[in-house]
């Protein structure tokens, strides 16, 4: 009897040791997937042939933006490049980038680390991605704002090579006029030529000089007649739709000390933006007046104000619109706002926002006087 209730104990053991083990490797395959699902980039398993995805992460699910039960057994095809890499390189790891279309981004570019792992005797594709999108947007950006730094030199070359025959053209034209007797129908249409020279000989000189690089000259400058400097420097942009601007100017307005072309630059990009944000029809107001503003201490500023009637800035994007290259323009750079910002700091001002999404935008500049 002894014997048998020993067997017996040393069987309870036995039977306590097997649960304490596979309790300790149930432990310890939660703990890797663990790991494995709450990765910071997204980890893929992948079928050949079939391409089929066998597991993936929850941040995979998250960039994909398929529900994790949805995306395994999917099927994604552009892992055959993955895999003639993977074949082709001497590498056991490659590095690649993936462009899929995915229900919330039609344009999801992924950095895609890859590598065969063997499992019960067959080679699967371990990947593991992370999203790019946005890099390869900068990259685009950097390209455009290349191109537009380009297209002003040329634009500088081009007026600069209009100027002398346009002088020509305006010398003759004086001659013509002199020679004319006023009364005769031909006195008005050189009248009318001379009106357009001195329009283009206008535009020339405020492309050169807006383009010429020059070393800052601060002075004391009229924001009223910087603003209507501006005005007639877009007057094109104006024209394009049915825009209405309204002046209210404060006439008192005491001086800033700023340089006037950076100014001119400022004025010129919160314009356009208004323009831009106005559909077909609207009004952009422009206001000046003077405020006591808290800024290193209580000091007079001279402020303006310009609002548009446009379509407005949603309230997810109003705290990135002064971050460099960010833009909802299919054409636009995102770099007129932040060099604005940049501009008025130089300078101690202030730059400030208000918007309602579908009525429209104001910007507030606030520089302080010349004392």
């Amino acid at each position: 009897m002894k014997k048998e209730s020993k067997k017996i104990k040393i069987n309870q053991l036995e039977l306590v040791s097997q649960d304490e083990k596979i309790a300790l490797l149930e432990k310890q395959l939660a703990w890797y997937k663990s790991f494995f699902d709450k990765a910071t980039d997204a980890v893929f398993i992948v079928q050949p042939e079939t391409w089929c995805i066998l597991d993936a992460n929850e941040y995979a699910s998250v960039l994909m933006s398929i529900a994790r039960e949805e995306l395994l057994g999917t099927s994604l095809p552009q892992f055959r490049r993955i895999f003639k890499l993977l074949k082709k390189s001497s590498s056991p790891i490659v590095l690649s980038e993936l462009s899929l279309d995915v229900p919330n981004n039609a344009n999801l570019m992924m950095e895609v680390s890859a590598r065969f792992v063997e499992y019960e005797g067959q080679q699967l594709i371990q990947a593991i991605a992370r999203d790019v999108s946005e890099q390869h947007a900068l990259t685009d950006k950097l390209v455009q704002a290349d191109k537009l730094v380009l297209l002003g030199q040329l634009s500088a070359g081009v007026a600069h090579e209009i100027r002398n025959p346009l002088a020509a053209v305006n010398l003759n034209l004086q001659i013509l006029k002199r020679k004319v007797p006023p009364e005769a129908p031909e006195y008005t249409y050189i009248s009318t030529a001379l009106q357009g020279v001195e329009r283009i000989t206008k535009i020339v000189e405020v492309t050169l000089n807006f383009s010429r690089p020059a070393i800052p000259d601060v002075q004391g400058l009229s924001l009223n007649n910087l603003i209507r400097t501006s005005l007639d420097m877009v007057s094109s942009v104006l024209k394009r739709k049915e825009i209405q601007v309204d002046l209210s100017f404060d006439e008192k307005l005491p001086q800033v000390t700023a340089d006037a072309k950076q100014m001119q630059q400022v004025f010129i990009n919160l314009i356009t933006n208004a323009a831009d944000a106005i559909k077909t029809k609207g009004i952009i107001t422009i206001n000046t007046y003077k405020e006591n503003v808290m800024q290193f201490g209580q000091a007079e500023h001279a402020c303006v104000s310009i609002s548009d009637t446009g379509v407005g800035i949603p309230p997810e994007d109003l705290p990135k619109i002064f971050n460099p290259f960010f833009t909802r323009k299919a054409d636009g750079t995102g770099l007129g706002l932040p060099i604005s910002q940049r501009i008025l700091h130089q300078h101690n001002g202030i730059i400030d926002v208000e918007s309602s999404e579908g009525k429209g935008t104001t910007m507030y500049i606030k520089l302080p006087v010349t004392e």
